[in-house]
């Protein structure tokens, strides 16, 4: 084989296995310990629920033709994390694929800009939602789709035609109007891109030896079928399904004349073209996690930064540009400039979509850097523009400059999306733990309970729409209805919308999407959680064991807590989905504080001395004080009063007497069945 055959295969087949090579170091190497997020969990109760057919009904109040993406993927990857993260990582991949192979046909004579503009695709560092693998799956479609028909756009307006004859013409734009308007249906996300496929043909047909007039009428020919589609589309968006979610403008046309609103999407585009690109600098602490972690995230960026730079100085060698811009003997092919208009309108266009609806772009909100999605391929291409433009300045050691903050830029967003991978990570384990202690706390629940709970910080990336569908999952997983047999409820968010009042007697409606809640305010169990200490189910009847330092909303909920809704004598308690939690359940002390609960809730005072005497033979142990209490009157009823005594002096040293007052009432409450003197006297003299 002939060296050019050779380099031209290596272009061909190198590229994207680099880029595959990439995409695994930045996203792949969590994906085992990764789970379900944010709306991955609801859409994933559907599929548990229904199967594939059940996605229809549930997609239909704000993007009915999407539900053709989870049904095609839940057939394939069913109930189980672990498919759709691999197949997330694919799907984005062949996205940096296809944008390498759009560029490629662009500008066939800049090889390494194409190259650096995919791989800066492959890990731009502003989106944080890889990992929410069911959801963006469904966005990652629509991107390729899209990334397909400007191809197919290309290849229409290069492709040869016969005399006489559009045939091949049209054999490319065909499919590309079909991807065009299958994407736009499934998602809106990618329309603005409609004003980048202008400029693509511009700058092919000014290539052309044409006159201006011809090559206006030949963009406008191979333009207008995409303009039809896109138009189809924003006439049924905006005339016939209109705006069932988000408004126009949030409901004040008048915003878009406002200063500060166009000041808002001004700072948003400038995080999201050039802020974002600070996250590629190393993090030299290890504040947020282990110290072990931490050294793995700098060992990461090192090495993606020197294998990116070993193959990028290897490709440049076996794939040299056949020309610069100035230089080349066909200089209507050159880069840099037209790189630059392309890159500069596909930014300024890809926000609409959210602007128009007063959604606003966020690098730092895992939920709203989803909107980075439309701005990543014309970043990419933006900085690759900028780095051709330095590559050209006649200086000994510029390409090894450029090659340098390729790889600089590439081996640092691939630790960060390590780190971002650990945190869903660790939010993945916190709400399996979560759901371990509601589970021993309560193996059954009455149809209709709802848990009222105040916001979960160490859950941000979950809504109590999400936890609603696993705690259905969970405690209902034979209903195969439309019905909602439990709920989730953050306090903060659903007082004054679900339920007016904290008062007994509200019923409560509650649509989410095709599934429906009916229930009341009689049917809540208020529960609190701040880690490090357990999960809480508060019981208005024992203020003492209540935790210290409640939140002023959740105490004014504690009265309507009903712990009769907790079936506490299950044959069969309930039990995570099998396959679905990959954390092991193993001793703790949290799961011995739960079923000491439980067995206090039952009257079974003796196994909750026994599992007393287990819990405090470990080293771990209460991080909330009260949780000390249930072991306490524990002991006090069994007769320990010895163990009990000792037990209620350390935990009320540990807070230096600020809770005489709930110890003394612990041991008042078990005087009447037990002599407690001379313990309580010493303990609570003058009580």
């Amino acid at each position: 084989m002939d060296e050019p055959l050779k380099s031209k295969k290596f272009t061909k087949l190198g590229a994207p296995l680099f880029l595959l090579v990439v995409c695994v170091l930045a996203y792949g190497l969590l994906i085992p310990s990764l789970g379900f997020y944010w709306d991955d969990l609801p859409y994933a109760l559907i599929y548990q629920r229904f199967g594939p057919e059940g996605y229809p009904a549930f997609v239909a109040s704000d993007r009915p033709h999407s539900a053709w993406v989870f049904m095609g993927l839940t057939w394939l990857l069913g109930e189980q994390p672990l498919g759709y993260h691999i197949f997330g990582l694919l799907l984005y991949w062949l996205c940096a694929v296809l944008f390498w192979w759009l560029l490629r046909l662009i500008w066939p004579d800049h090889k390494k800009e194409a190259l650096w503009a995919a791989l800066l695709f492959a890990i731009y560092p502003g989106f944080l939602g890889q990992p929410k693998t069911i959801i963006y799956n469904h966005h990652f479609s629509a991107m390729l789709l899209y990334l397909f028909s400007l191809i197919g756009t290309v290849k229409a307006v290069q492709a040869p035609s016969k005399e006489g004859s559009k045939q091949s013409t049209w054999l490319w734009h065909i499919p590309a109007v079909l991807a065009t308007a299958l994407s736009q249906f499934t998602i809106e996300y990618y329309i603005g891109w409609e004003a980048v496929r202008i400029v693509i043909v511009w700058i092919l047909l000014s290539r052309r030896p044409i006159s201006q007039e011809e090559r206006v009428g030949g963009s406008l020919l191979n333009l207008i079928p995409y303009w039809l589609a896109s138009l189809g589309f924003v006439v049924w968006r905006v005339l016939i399904f209109r705006f069932p979610t988000y408004k126009p403008f949030g409901g004040e046309e008048t915003s878009i004349i406002s200063l500060n609103w166009w000041g808002d999407i001004f700072s948003q585009v400038i995080d999201a073209v050039f802020v974002v690109w600070g996250r590629a600098m190393p993090n030299l602490s290890n504040q947020d996690y282990s110290q072990p972690f931490w050294l793995a995230y700098l060992f990461l960026t090192l090495f993606s930064t020197g294998l990116v730079f070993l193959l990028l100085y290897l490709f440049a060698g076996r794939s040299q540009d056949l020309s610069h811009d100035e230089g080349h003997p066909h200089p209507k092919q050159r880069f840099g400039l037209p790189a630059l208009l392309l890159a500069v309108i596909g930014i300024a266009f890809a926000g609409w979509p959210f602007w128009l609806v007063d959604l606003q772009l966020s690098i730092v909100g895992h939920f709203y850097s989803r909107f980075t999605l439309a701005f990543i391929p014309w970043v990419a291409l933006l900085v690759a523009a900028g780095l051709h433009f330095l590559d050209r300045i006649p200086f000994r050691f510029t390409k090894v400059i450029t090659t340098g903050l390729v790889a600089l830029l590439v081996g640092g967003s691939v630790g960060w999306h390590f780190w971002n991978a650990n945190f869903y990570r660790n939010q993945w384990s916190d709400v399996q733990q979560y759901f371990q202690q509601v589970v021993q706390r309560a193996p059954g629940l009455e149809p209709g309970t709802i848990l009222l709970i105040n916001d979960l910080q160490s859950l941000s990336l979950y809504q109590d729409d999400s936890l609603t569908a696993l705690l259905n999952w969970i405690y209902a997983p034979e209903n195969h209805t439309q019905d909602l047999d439990y709920a989730v409820f953050y306090l903060s968010v659903r007082l004054g919308r679900e339920f007016p009042a904290l008062e007994t007697g509200h019923p409560i409606e509650k649509d989410f999407r095709s599934l429906h809640l009916s229930s009341s305010t009689d049917n809540f169990l208020v529960v609190y959680h701040e880690p490090p200490g357990c999960v809480r189910f508060l019981d208005p009847s024992l203020p003492d064991r209540l935790p210290l330092e409640l939140p002023d909303a959740i105490l004014a909920a504690v009265p309507l807590s009903n712990l009769d809704l907790i079936i506490t004598g299950q044959d069969s308690p309930a039990s995570p989905p099998a396959g679905l939690f990959d954390l092991p359940v193993t001793e703790s002390w949290c799961l011995y504080y739960q079923e000491a609960e439980l067995a206090a809730q039952q009257g079974d005072w003796a196994r909750v001395a026994e599992i007393a005497h287990l819990a405090y033979a470990r080293d771990d142990q209460a991080n909330e004080v009260t949780e000390h209490f249930v072991f306490i009157e524990g002991y006090l009823h069994v007769g320990e009063v010895e163990t009990a005594f000792a037990l209620s002096q350390r935990a009320r040293d540990s807070r230096d007497g600020l809770i005489d007052g709930k110890i003394c009432g612990i041991w008042r409450g078990v005087a009447g069945e037990r002599d407690l003197n001379p313990y309580f006297d010493q303990l609570c003299p003058g009580f």
